[in-house]
């Protein structure tokens, strides 16, 4: 009678939740009994769940990589490398346009004062998430001389998909004349960053540099032809590879070319600073909306 009792309940338990495994043609088919086939059904569902997760995720991620956009690239690309002195981040008109949200597009506007070819390149001022956007299809483009240029994109794909403390003015622009890469003098078009509403006039240029090491920099401010400086300002120390910002009021200044000149030593070695001269027009009149 005992055994016969160990006999049902065993019976029982193999009912109640022992997975049956029977082989058969074309792979395994397993019986689950009564609870046990909706707990490995849960698991099943579980599993499922999480393997579509991982793979949304990391099409996500490869969507957000530096990448061919149709007439720009943009994404998150590896940190560049800089050997210079002073590395050039952004040269942008000084305004900024208050906005409780990532705007759904952004748009830059830029004098150009002669025909050339320009070269964007929009990046953040100080990286977190290593975005960039350059190689706009200067076809595409087609920058006209003497007159205000425009280039705008969608944030959808990428920018609005970074963080929600992402903020429109994170971003530097820097739009060159006539050669891509950085040089110890650039020809730069200050550009107004903005998503809908443009400034009434033009007042004010903010530069965004860093440099190799901690330094000690004399910013100087010419109206070109002249060997005087309108504006001169010393920074004492400046942290290496920080970005700092020189911010220049043109509010009395006549539209025409001017030039930023930096000069300086390094703080640990008394090493001089390789110049950076960066040249550009200041027109204080502003595009027509």
């Amino acid at each position: 009678m005992d055994a016969m009792r160990a006999t049902i309940r065993s019976r029982q338990d193999i009912e109640k939740g022992v997975l049956i495994v029977s082989a058969m043609r074309g792979g395994a088919v397993c019986h689950a009994l009564n609870i046990s086939k909706y707990r490995f059904l849960g698991i099943g569902l579980l599993s499922s769940i999480l393997i579509l997760f991982g793979f949304s995720n990391l099409f996500a991620q490869v969507e957000l990589q530096y990448q061919n956009r149709g007439s720009w690239y943009e994404g998150i690309k590896p940190k560049p490398v800089s050997g210079y002195d002073i590395e050039l981040i952004s040269v942008l008109v000084d305004y900024q346009e208050m906005s409780d949200t990532f705007p759904a597009k952004v748009k830059l506007r830029f004098y150009t004062p002669q025909a050339a070819d320009v070269f964007l390149t929009v990046r953040e001022l100080d990286y977190r998430y290593f975005y960039w956007l350059d190689r706009v299809n200067l076809e595409m483009a087609s920058w006209k001389a003497g007159t205000y240029n425009s280039f705008e994109w969608e944030t959808g794909t990428v920018l609005r998909q970074l963080s929600d403390s992402f903020r429109l003015y994170d971003l530097g622009v820097v739009a060159r004349l006539d050669r891509e890469t950085p040089s110890a003098t650039e020809r730069i078009l200050p550009a107004i960053l903005f998503h809908s509403q443009l400034p009434n006039i033009i007042n004010g240029y903010r530069f965004t540099l860093k440099t190799g090491g901690d330094a000690r920099l004399f910013c100087k401010i010419f109206k070109e032809g002249d060997d005087e400086p309108i504006d001169t300002q010393v920074f004492r120390r400046k942290r290496g590879g920080r970005p700092f910002t020189i911010t220049w009021d043109a509010t009395q200044a006549a539209p025409g070319d001017y030039r930023l000149v930096i000069t300086g030593f390094f703080l640990n070695t008394n090493e001089g600073i390789k110049a950076q001269t960066i040249r550009f027009y200041h027109q204080p009149t502003p595009p027509i909306r």
